[in-house]
C-alpha cells in the first residue's frame, strides 16, 4: 500500500469488477458481507472499502483511513525534524495534516514550529499553513515559546511574523535594549518564567545583562522549575564570565564551579566547609547543590568534579580533589574512567570497598550505560556489579542498554544474566522493550540499532505483547515517529 488515494482507487476498482460479474471480486466482498450483491442488497462502495480494510488488517474503513492519516502526519513530523522544507510543504497540502499543524505532537509537548525554530524555510511552510507562532509547548515544568528555540536570524524572522518577545528570550540573545524596554514597561518581567521555569537571569548572555537584571531585583539563587538549577549554574559552561560575575555578587557556589573555572581558592574553601563534596557526582543524590536531573547533566555531562577539572585542564584543582578523596572515591573515579588496574589497586588497598557499595553505587553500572560509557561498564561487569540495580529513572542496566540501542551491550547483559527481560522501571513502569521503542524516537544514539535490540530481547523471551509502560501505552505507540522501528515491532508480533 502506498497512500490513501491508492486505497480509494482500489476500492472503486473492486466494486466495479464485482458489479461487472467478476466472481473473484464478488467472492472477496462476500467474505466480509455475505449478503452484498444480492437481490435485497445491491453492492455499495462501503462494501468494497470494508473488504480492503479487513484484508489489510483493519476492523473498518474508518480505521484504515485513520491509520493512513497518521502515516501522513508521521511523514510530516519527520520532515520537520529533518529540516526538509519541501517534504513539509508537500504533507501540509493534505488537509488532515494541515489541521494538525499546531498539535503538541513532539517531545515534551512541543509543536512543529518549536522543532523548526532554527530553520526559516520550514518555519515559513508552517506559518503559511496556519501555525501559531505564539503557542507554547505543553510542558508542565515550564512551557517553551517558539522564540526560546530560535537563533537570532530566525528570532527576527518570527518577530516579523507576529511572535511576541519575552524577557527570557531577549536576555538569552543578548538583546539588551529590547530587554530594558520590556522591563521598564513592566518591572515584574524580571521574574517571568520561561522554558523549564527559567527566569531571565538564568539566560543572561552577558555580564552587563546579568548586572542589569540583578540591579532590577532578579533573584540571584532562584532555581528553575524543571532542573532545580540556579542562574550561575546555567552560565557555568558556556558563559563562564557571567558565572564568575554572579559569584562575585553573591551567588551560591558549588564544587563543579571551582572545577570548571579552575578556581583553586574556591575549591579549597568548599572542601574545607564540606569535605564530602569531593564525592559528588552529576545525576546522583547526595550533593544538595546539584540534585539529580540538574542541568549539569546536559551541560557538563556525567561525571565527578575530578573529571570536570581534568576536562578543562585545571590540574591543580584535580590534584587537590584527588588528595582530599578517600580510597572509596578514588575507586569509583577509576571505575568511571574505565581504569581497571587503578580500580583493582584501590580494592587491594581496601578490600572492604566492594562490600560497602550501596544500591545506588551498584546502580552506577546502569548509569554508565545510559551515558554510553561502555568501557566503564565493562570494568564494572568484570568486577561484579549488579546489572539489576536501578539507575536513571529506576531502570536496570538492560533498560539503559536498550535506551541507547547498543546491541553488543544488550547481548553482553543477556549473557551475564541477573536482570529480568520484562522488569519494569520504577518511574515509568516500562519494560526494556518499552525503553527500546521510546529510545528509537527520543534518543536515537549514534551507532544504535533499535530493531536489532528488540529482536534480541524477543529471541531471549521478552514479552512482545506486553504493554510498554504503566499508562498502558503499546510498544507501537511508544515507537511513534520511527516507522522503521514500528515495522520491526510488528514483524516481531507487536500490535
Amino acid at each position: 500500500m502506498s497512500n490513501l488515494e491508492q486505497q480509494h482507487k482500489l476500492a472503486k476498482d473492486l466494486l466495479r469488477a464485482a458489479r461487472e460479474g467478476d466472481a473473484a471480486a464478488l467472492g472477496r466482498i462476500r467474505t466480509v458481507r455475505a449478503d452484498a450483491g444480492g437481490a435485497e442488497r445491491p453492492l455499495q462502495l462501503a462494501d468494497a472499502q470494508l473488504t480492503l480494510a479487513r484484508e489489510t488488517g483493519f476492523d473498518s474503513w474508518p480505521t484504515l483511513v485513520a491509520d493512513f492519516h497518521e502515516r501522513d502526519f508521521t511523514v510530516f513530523a519527520k520532515g520537520v525534524q529533518d529540516g526538509d522544507a519541501a517534504r513539509v510543504r508537500q504533507q501540509l497540502a493534505l488537509e488532515h495534516v494541515r489541521a494538525r499543524v499546531n498539535e503538541p505532537a513532539f517531545v515534551f509537548g512541543q509543536r512543529a514550529a518549536h522543532i523548526a525554530a532554527k530553520n526559516e524555510a520550514v518555519l515559513a511552510a508552517l506559518l503559511d499553513a496556519g501555525a501559531d507562532v505564539n503557542l507554547k509547548s505543553e510542558w508542565e515544568n515550564g512551557p517553551y515559546t517558539v522564540l526560546d528555540n530560535a537563533d537570532e536570524p530566525t528570532a527576527r524572522f518570527l518577530l516579523a511574523r507576529g511572535a511576541t518577545l519575552t524577557a527570557c528570550v531577549a536576555a538569552r540573545l543578548g538583546w539588551f535594549d529590547e530587554l530594558k524596554r520590556l522591563i521598564d514597561a513592566d518591572a515584574s518581567r524580571v521574574h517571568e518564567r520561561g522554558g523549564d521555569g527559567q527566569q531571565p537571569l538564568h539566560q543572561a548572555k552577558t555580564v552587563a545583562i546579568a548586572d542589569y537584571l540583578l540591579d532590577r531585583g532578579a533573584g540571584i539563587d532562584v532555581p528553575c522549575i524543571d532542573h532545580k538549577t540556579m542562574p550561575a549554574q546555567y552560565a557555568l559552561v558556556d558563559r563562564p564570565d557571567v558565572c564568575r560575575r554572579l559569584l562575585e555578587r553573591g551567588a551560591t557556589p558549588d564544587i563543579y564551579m571551582a572545577a570548571r573555572l579552575g578556581d583553586l581558592a574556591l575549591a579549597t574553601r568548599l572542601l574545607d566547609a564540606d569535605p564530602a563534596c569531593v564525592s559528588a557526582r552529576i545525576h546522583e543524590p547526595g550533593y544538595a547543590p546539584v540534585p539529580p536531573q540538574h542541568i549539569y547533566g546536559w551541560t557538563l555531562g556525567f561525571g565527578s568534579p575530578h573529571d570536570i577539572a581534568s576536562r578543562y585542564g585545571h590540574q591543580e584543582v584535580r590534584d587537590l580533589l584527588t588528595a582530599r578523596s578517600p580510597q572509596r572515591v578514588r575507586f569509583l573515579n577509576a571505575l568511571m574512567a574505565g581504569d581497571e588496574p587503578t580500580a583493582r589497586a584501590a580494592l587491594g588497598a581496601d578490600a572492604s570497598i566492594m562490600a560497602s557499595l550501596t544500591r545506588e553505587d551498584q546502580g552506577r553500572l546502569a548509569v554508565t550505560i545510559f551515558f554510553e560509557r561502555y568501557r566503564a561498564a565493562e570494568v564494572m561487569l568484570t568486577l561484579g556489579f549488579d546489572p539489576a540495580a536501578p539507575g536513571i529513572a529506576g531502570g536496570t542496566a538492560l533498560h539503559a542498554a536498550c535506551w541507547v540501542g547498543n546491541v553488543r551491550m544488550v547481548e553482553r547483559l543477556l549473557e551475564r544474566g541477573g536482570v529480568g527481560l520484562d522488569d519494569r522501571d520504577s518511574t515509568h513502569g516500562s519494560t526494556p522493550l518499552g525503553w527500546t521503542a521510546l529510545g528509537s524516537v527520543q534518543r536515537r544514539a549514534q551507532g544504535s540499532d533499535y530493531p536489532a535490540v528488540a529482536q534480541r530481547l524477543v529471541a531471549a523471551g521478552a514479552d512482545i505483547a506486553a504493554v510498554g509502560n504503566k499508562l498502558g501505552r503499546s510498544l507501537l505507540g511508544m515507537a511513534e515517529g520511527n516507522t522503521a522501528m514500528q515495522e520491526a515491532l510488528r514483524h516481531l508480533g507487536a500490535t
